[in-house]
């Protein structure tokens, strides 16, 4: 399985923060030149931004996660929910939790 394996902070600062992933903060106000002119997101851009969010989160590929997709949409339920609930049931997502929630509790 490909997993990211550049600079973690460079893709929280550019996601937004992501819980578990790091204890360090983004600097608010730190990256202006990043921001455009225009507030206004296109919708296009939210659902960029929330699939690699996904993607960058549980370690995925593209094709992982439209794999994943597609046997969310054959289920029943809601498909965002479904998605959710067959990301988090993978191995390493829970091995990752364990090891998260060991460290948190030596501190």
């Amino acid at each position: 399985m490909s997993r990211y394996r550049g600079p973690r902070f460079k893709k929280i600062r550019r996601l937004g923060a992501l819980p578990g992933l790091t204890n360090k903060r983004p600097r608010v106000g730190s990256d202006l030149s990043n921001q455009s002119c225009s507030d206004k997101k296109s919708q296009y851009r939210i659902r960029l931004e929330e699939k690699q969010k996904l993607c960058f989160h549980y370690g995925l590929t593209e094709r992982q996660l439209l794999k994943y997709v597609r046997i969310a949409g054959k289920a029943k339920g809601s498909t965002g929910q479904v998605l959710l609930q067959l990301l988090e049931m993978r191995l390493d997502n829970i091995l990752f939790r364990l090891v998260v929630e060991y460290y948190s509790r030596q501190t």
